[in-house]
């Protein structure tokens, strides 16, 4: 059976239908895949960083694939000769038409469901687990898919991934319409949108929340990273554009979609917390465009409250216990997406107020005694994301007469460039700064924190520890009670990985244990 399909839908289709069982999966995982299953095998990435699937071509065959479609162009003499086989399938230009072979194998679950995507160098979890709350009832269920796990809301798997692959991603869907999910939230990251791993998914809403520095591995520089980013907007069939106004890459998608839209039946809404972003923002066909504004901010350690007003028109305050300026933004995203849905005003508003801090983001670590400091773990592991944190934590620790303290490191084999410009961040917020470990991975940790320290100006004020458990514990015990402590760059992760091995670790655990050591 081995052939060289010209690729028609119909072809296809009879040939699945013909050696694969209904209940089957797609996948390009071999850990994930059964005897009966369909393997798919192509290459992904770019001259920087290029992974290839099809060496595993063999071992799919010897699990027991029903078939094995790949992608012919590049394969290597020893490949051509396992793709012998009967069961592997010739496939041209595989990486582009998975994500739709995969959706139609699935019945195109995303057509089933409200699926809102949201991109964004910063935000996109706190905004995608906020919408599945949001969105989540008893009676509708809503899910999520990004880097905290895929599924309902409160019941999450992890899949290692903040977007996993075409094929699995199409799974996730199914699996979670199945469980009688109406929306679901997607964090689309940039490496998704360059590989085509949303393609073939049919996006009802998409938000882009910023863009700052990261993924220079793997983008290059910013104008190919903001390329890729800018692809959401060109996905088929999206109704409604959610962007923040207050950043400078959402003025250039404004401007981008002026060109695009035309008399398409999409909705672009603007978001901001600066009035004057939204005063020149172009024009859009008569009642397809709508603004989202937050005005007199106020901000506290026991959250934030301000003014919204909808389209020029006060829609009344809103008060929230979730803590972060930056935070205002995104809680503006989920509005908005929230009355791009259908909800009224009021309905909108009450579901911000009632919104959880999500696990990793701002996330305050309770204290066994007042005695002890205020400790914020976050994941913010870009220039900009620390920034901000660092900005809104410097006005807390100022209301409670207190200093700021900031343990943080940068991950190994990733944007090199970045390391500098945290550090010099750090310097210039923080009171204090402690120079850790992240995740080193294959690089040596005191190359990396080298790294940082270059970006101070006086890098012998910082204080250093590789050791990332004794650096919280050091950095707990110097604080006193009335100020706040930032460990940053990690959030949520269980793990540390170190020299090619992935460690138990736990930031909020470990800052756990440091508070019960503090008499």
């Amino acid at each position: 059976m081995n052939a060289m399909l010209p690729i028609n839908t119909i072809s296809l289709e009879s040939l699945l239908s013909e050696h694969v069982k209904p209940d089957a999966h797609m996948t390009s995982d071999t850990r994930a895949l059964k005897a009966g299953d369909v393997m798919l095998a192509y290459p992904v990435g770019n001259s920087r960083q290029l992974t290839d699937n099809r060496i595993h071509i063999a071992q799919a065959l010897s699990l027991g694939a029903a078939l094995v479609l790949y992608e012919p162009k590049g394969l290597t003499a020893e490949l051509k000769t396992v793709c012998k086989d009967s069961r592997c399938v010739a496939i041209n230009d595989l990486a582009e038409k998975a994500g739709e072979i995969a959706a139609n194998w699935y019945g195109h679950p995303s057509r089933l469901m409200r699926v809102i995507g949201i991109t964004g160098t910063n935000g996109k979890t706190t905004v995608s687990q906020w919408l599945s709350q949001a969105l989540h009832s008893a009676d509708e269920p809503a899910g999520v898919i990004g880097t905290l796990g895929a599924g309902i809301v409160n019941d999450l798997t992890m899949t290692g991934f903040t977007t996993p692959d075409a094929a699995r991603l199409q799974g996730l869907l199914k699996e979670i319409q199945n469980r009688g999910a109406r929306s679901v939230a997607v964090e689309v990251s940039s490496h998704a949108l360059d590989q085509g791993r949303v393609n073939g998914a049919y996006f009802d809403t998409v938000v882009i929340t910023n863009l700052s520095q990261d993924h220079l591995d793997y983008h290059g520089d910013m104008k190919e990273y903001a390329a890729a980013k800018k692809k959401i907007l060109d996905l088929p069939g999206v109704k409604h554009m959610v962007i923040n106004a207050d950043d400078g890459f959402g003025q250039e998608c404004f401007k981008y979609l002026t060109k695009k839209i035309g008399d398409a039946d999409i909705t672009v809404w603007a978001y901001a917390t600066k009035p004057e972003n939204l005063l020149s923002l172009p024009c859009f066909t008569k009642g397809s465009f709508r603004k989202v504004l937050a005005t007199d901010l106020q901000m506290s350690d026991q959250g934030m409250k301000f003014q919204l007003i909808i389209d020029g028109e006060d829609a009344g305050l809103i008060q929230s216990r979730i803590v972060g300026a930056f935070n205002v933004s995104n809680a503006l995203a989920v509005l908005a997406c929230l009355l791009a849905g259908g909800k009224t005003i009021k309905s909108a508003k009450n579901s911000i107020e009632q919104l959880q801090a999500v696990q990793g983001r701002m996330e305050l670590v309770s204290r066994s005694t007042a005695q002890q400091p205020m400790a914020v773990i976050d994941f913010a592991h870009t220039p900009d994301a620390l920034e901000q944190v660092l900005k809104t934590l410097c006005d807390i620790a100022q209301q409670r007469a207190g200093q700021l303290w900031c343990v943080f490191g940068c991950g190994g084999d990733r944007d090199a460039l970045k390391r500098p410009i945290m550090g010099r961040i750090a310097e210039s917020i923080a009171d204090h700064v402690m120079v850790t470990s992240d995740n080193p991975r294959s690089e040596v940790p005191e190359k990396i924190m080298a790294d940082i320290l270059s970006g101070f100006e006086v890098p012998e004020k910082a204080q250093v520890n590789a050791d990332r458990a004794t650096a919280i514990l050091q950095t707990i015990r110097q604080a006193k009670p009335e100020d706040v402590i930032l460990i940053a760059g990690k959030g949520h992760e269980e793990t540390q990985e170190i020299a090619g091995k992935k460690h138990p670790f736990s930031d909020r655990v470990h800052v756990q244990l440091a508070m019960g050591g503090i008499a």
